[in-house]
Order: structure tokens, then C-alpha cells, then sequence
């Protein structure tokens, strides 16, 4: 059965751009090549429009490039890391095979030390000791049969060497079980590591996230506490001084009239706020009341100064923090710095050899005429 394609509206959409492009190519392709129009002017909306997506095309270029250095950088500083762990765990491993070999592989517990050792001389018996027949002082060694148990010997020295073979192919298969095991282990315990130093980076972003959240709420409470205590000892003191005023106006005390002083409680009485005079006694008091009144104006001056010492210490405390991240972001800066600087080197070796290829290659083709009919044949 015959499967029809049927357009949808992706397909009559693209239809349509192709129609559009076409025409608006046909159409430069007439405003450009036609000589009356040329000659008369430029197409000014249309090269602004160009130079507008130029721009903009140019904006777009130089964030990508901002964005594929800053990770990239970030990529070096972690390989550099990286390469550092490496380097540590086969220094690590290098030194474990070291103390291994010289605990466990000994050049005298070796299977071939007979061969190589210095003392051999010393530890051989004397020769036809194990022959079985007695040599005298005087003789030249015994002659008859020469090795009788020749046979018997090779046929021992056959099965030793074929376990010695047996035992080496053991051995090696061993071995490289266990280079096996331990290069898993050590591919196990780099992932481990890696996971783990992400996982560490994150939780630190997060807690300095947090740490600067809490940090901004706590100022913004106390800015908004300070403001609205301000605003209240202010409307208050506002309030006490217009009373004052007030009451002030509206008293008898500004009359000059003694009468006013006088208290329907006793003659010895007397209204205070309309008293103008004070004994020894009165005196004292007020002097204890304004000792007192003192007293409290000091202890709440030195509570406002430890508050200022603390907020003291808790600037510097952060502007030490915030010098110490200055100078580690001053070495990133400079180690960064110094990449760039090889990496332009190798960029400008590049360069030259580029150069010289062009120099050397490329320019010394001489165009012909086909290579020149290929041009202004379009409006692009």
C-alpha cells in the first residue's frame, strides 16, 4: 500500500521562508545589478539594517566566547586538581611496591640466587664427592663412567623444570590478577574522590548562600528595628515637647503668684510643679535622684559603646575574611594570567607557521581567469 507525505504546518512554513528569501534575493539581485540604480544611490535603510544584525551577531559571538573561557577555566583549575590527586596516589602506590619489594622480594629468598650468589665457591663440595667411590690423595679424580647417574638426573632436571614453568606461569597469571584488582581499586577510589570533592563544592556554595541570606535578613531587621525606634522616640519627643509647651503657657507658675504653690493638703504642703524654692533636704533629693538619673544615662552609654565594639569587631572580622578571598582570588588571577600567556605563545607559533604556509604555499598560486569568473555573480 502507497504512504502519502503529508505537509504539515512546519513544512508550509518553510515553504513560505524559502518563497520570501527568493524573491527578496531576486529583488537585490535587480536593485544591485540594475547600472540607472546604482548610479543614482545606496540602499541606506536596507545597509543599516545589515549593520544592525552585525552588531548584534558580533554581541552574541563575544558572549559566547565570555561564557566558553569562564568555563574553561573552570575545566584547567579542575584538571590541575585533579592531575595533583593523581599524582599523589601513584607517588603513594610507588612507595607501597617499594616497602613491598623490600620486605617480601629479597634478592636472596630469589629461586636463581644459587646462580648469582658471591659465595658459591665457598658452599661447593669437593669434586666426585658424591660419586660413591673413595678418591685418594694422589689421584688425577676417577675416570670409569664419568657420571653414573646421568639418567636418573636429567630425568629429575626435566620435572624440575617443568614445575619451575608451571610455578612461573602461576605466578604470572597471579600477578596480573592482582594488577587487575588494584588498578579497579584505584579507578574506584579516584571516582570516589571526584564525587566527593564535587559534593563538598556544592554544600560550600550553599552554606555561603545561606550564610549571606541570613546575613542580609539580620540587617535588613535591624535597619527596619533602628528606623522604627527612631521614628517612635521622635513622634514621643515631639509629644512631651508640645505638652511641655503647652502646659507652660497655660500655668500659674508664670503669674509670679505664690499663692499657686500652696497645697489644700496643709500649710506645710506645697505643689511641686509650682514651687519655686527648695530646703536642704529637697536639695538632697534631687541631688540622689540626678546621681541616679546619671548613673543611668552611663550605663546605657556603655551599652551602646560595647554594642559599637562588637559591631567594631564583626566589620573587621569580615573585612579580614574579605582580604583573605582577595589574595587567593589575586593567585587564581595570576595562574590564570599565566596560561593565557602560554596558551598566546602557542597561538602565536601557530600563527607564524600559518603564515609560512600561506607564504610558501598558498600565495604563490597565480589566479587565472576561471578563478575570477566565479565573482559578482550573485547579490551575497
Amino acid at each position: 500500500m502507497m504512504k502519502l507525505q503529508i505537509s504539515n504546518e512546519r513544512d508550509r512554513k518553510e515553504a513560505q521562508n524559502r518563497e520570501r528569501r527568493r524573491q527578496c534575493e531576486l529583488e537585490r539581485r535587480n536593485r544591485i545589478f540594475n547600472a540607472r540604480n546604482r548610479k543614482i544611490g545606496v540602499d541606506v535603510p536596507f545597509l543599516e539594517r545589515q549593520v544592525a544584525e552585525k552588531r548584534a551577531e558580533r554581541d552574541e559571538q563575544t558572549r559566547k566566547d565570555l561564557a566558553f573561557a569562564a568555563q574553561m577555566i573552570k575545566d584547567s583549575n579542575l584538571a590541575v586538581v585533579l592531575e595533583a590527586r593523581e599524582k599523589e596516589e601513584r607517588r603513594r602506590i610507588g612507595e607501597e611496591i617499594d616497602s613491598f619489594r623490600q620486605r617480601f622480594q629479597r634478592f636472596e629468598d630469589r629461586r636463581e640466587y644459587d646462580l648469582n650468589d658471591p659465595e658459591v665457591l665457598k658452599k661447593q663440595l669437593p669434586p666426585r664427592a658424591g660419586d660413591g667411590a673413595p678418591v685418594g690423595m694422589s689421584s688425577a679424580q676417577k675416570f670409569e663412567g664419568e657420571d653414573l647417574d646421568y639418567e636418573e638426573r636429567k630425568k629429575i632436571m626435566a620435572a624440575q623444570k617443568n614445575s619451575w614453568l608451571e610455578q612461573q606461569v602461576q605466578e604470572r597469571k597471579a600477578a596480573q590478577e592482582e594488577r587487575k584488582k588494584a588498578e579497579a581499586a584505584y579507578m574506584m577510589a579516584i571516582k570516589a574522590r571526584d564525587a566527593r570533592a564535587s559534593e563538598l563544592d556544592k554544600m560550600e556554595r550553599e552554606c555561603r548562600y545561606r550564610l549571606g541570606q541570613a546575613n542580609l535578613r539580620y540587617n535588613e531587621a535591624l535597619a527596619a528595628e533602628k528606623t522604627q525606634l527612631d521614628q517612635i522616640m521622635k513622634e514621643q519627643e515631639e509629644a512631651d515637647n508640645t505638652a511641655e509647651m503647652y502646659n507652660n503657657l497655660t500655668s500659674d507658675m508664670l503669674t509670679e503668684n505664690p499663692d499657686v504653690a500652696k497645697s489644700s493638703l496643709g500649710k506645710n504642703r506645697a505643689i511641686g510643679f509650682m514651687y519655686k524654692g527648695m530646703n536642704q533636704e529637697e536639695q538632697k533629693k534631687f541631688y540622689a535622684a540626678q546621681k541616679d538619673q546619671m548613673a543611668a544615662a552611663k550605663a546605657k552609654r556603655e551599652a551602646e559603646e560595647k554594642m559599637e565594639a562588637e559591631w567594631q569587631a564583626l566589620a573587621k572580622s569580615i573585612q579580614r575574611e574579605v582580604a583573605r578571598q582577595d589574595i587567593a582570588d589575586q593567585r587564581k588571577r595570576r595562574e590564570i594570567a599565566r596560561q593565557l600567556m602560554e596558551e598566546n605563545q602557542l597561538l602565536a607559533l601557530q600563527q607564524k607557521e600559518r603564515e609560512k604556509y600561506f607564504k610558501e604555499v598558498v600565495y604563490n598560486n597565480t589566479p587565472t581567469d576561471l578563478y575570477y569568473s566565479q565573482f559578482n555573480t550573485t547579490t551575497r
